[in-house]
């Protein structure tokens, strides 16, 4: 049995007579100590989602599920505090007049059950937990963004939840702090075992910390998968383009072969060879989606298959890698280049890219009208 469970969830609120669905038939299961994502750019719907799951936001239907108990359904809704969840908010919602002490025992005073050793206790168990029993009486206002993150952790931990939701959680900490701060949130998570739904609209976390990925966009699932399916086998031009960097080039089909899974086109960039296991139709339109790291860059190239010659543009040195601007014919394709590699300014280059690495991205007839556009804006930036 899955430790979250949610059914067919609407969410819709009235705009100046107009209905908006901020959240529009989502489904999904989690399983025990899962570590779940909802990734998506902002109004996607993922924090509204999320806030049904907690009880913050009541759903206009559906049904929710947290460790086997419905607490959203046609015979009713369960309050918030008694649903068996720990939040943590994108800014952190600590008290500034309390102490750190104070703070993580405010939900188990709330609940009323324990004594005032049982509730301490417990209150230095989940500041050890976060290696914070040392700030036991310090002020919530005298902590780091970083101190604040794990006080907000530890608070939500303290009453032993089997549901952790995290609400982008890392996104007002410095990119040195976010980097080290999902380590080892993530690092906890796996030692805590506790089901996680996390929201974010970054990429790079959800991929380094998920097991399982769910992109929503205009309030819907478009793609759930684990980290390498969604960055590796999109299923849509706007997948392919939220989640990382990403060249696509359109072309027609000119043969399939079924031995090899490999689909023959004619681009305005040369001629592409593409593994793909669901055969396009000979003569149809299609748009290959490559990453800026799978294509190779030299002034010459061995082989005979998927070469395209065009002239540098630009290349900036990131540290580890060389982000080029190549020019192909009328296409600009973007380039992650060796960190010692030194392509100047109008040098002609021949770029490769492996067959396996030419993902062909099918037609979205399940986006909702409006994406396709949206998705193409976002394409040619």
């Amino acid at each position: 049995m899955g430790a979250i469970r949610v059914e067919h969830l609407f969410h819709a609120y009235d705009d100046g007579g107009r209905e908006v669905r901020a959240v529009d038939d989502v489904s999904f299961d989690v399983e025990q100590n899962a570590f779940y994502t909802l990734l998506g750019p902002s109004g996607c719907g993922k924090t509204t989602t999320l806030r049904c799951i907690a009880g913050l936001e009541e759903p206009t239907s559906g049904e929710i599920e947290l460790d086997g108990v419905a607490v959203v359904s046609a015979r009713g809704i369960v309050p918030t505090n008694k649903r068996p969840i720990g939040m943590v908010f994108q800014d952190y919602a600590v008290w500034p007049h309390m102490t750190v002490a104070e703070n993580v025992a405010f939900p188990l005073k709330v609940a009323g059950d324990l004594s005032g050793r049982e509730i301490q206790a417990k209150v230095m168990d989940a500041l050890a937990l976060m290696g914070m029993e040392q700030f036991v009486q310090r002020r919530a206002t005298q902590l780091s963004g970083g101190q604040q993150q794990r006080l907000s952790l530890a608070r939500a931990l303290v009453r032993d939840p089997k549901v952790l939701l995290l609400d982008e959680p890392l996104s007002n900490l410095d990119a040195k702090l976010r980097e080290q701060m999902r380590a080892e949130l993530r690092q906890l998570q796996r030692r805590i075992k506790v089901t996680t739904v996390f929201v974010t609209h970054d990429q790079v976390e959800a991929l380094s910390m998920s097991t399982t990925i769910a992109v929503m966009n205009q309030g819907r699932i478009v793609q759930e998968g684990s980290p390498r399916e969604i960055y590796l086998q999109p299923n849509s031009r706007f997948v392919a383009s939220f989640v990382g960097a990403t060249n696509f080039v359109t072309g027609v089909v000119d043969a399939y072969d079924d031995d090899t899974r490999s689909a023959y086109l004619s681009t305005p960039a040369g001629p592409l060879c593409c593994r793909t296991e669901h055969a396009p139709e000979v003569g149809s339109a299609v748009t290959v989606a490559i990453r800026p790291e799978a294509l190779e860059i030299g002034y010459e190239h061995p082989g005979r298959e998927n070469l395209l010659e065009g002239r540098v543009q630009v290349g900036l040195f990131v540290g580890d890698a060389v982000d080029y601007r190549v020019r192909v014919g009328d296409q600009v394709f973007r380039v992650t280049g060796p960190q010692r590699s030194r392509f100047h300014r109008k040098d002609a280059v021949v770029l490769h890219v492996p067959a396996d690495e030419c993902v062909v991205i099918p037609d979205d007839p399940e986006v909702p009208a409006g994406v396709q556009a949206t998705v193409q804006d976002q394409g040619a930036r």
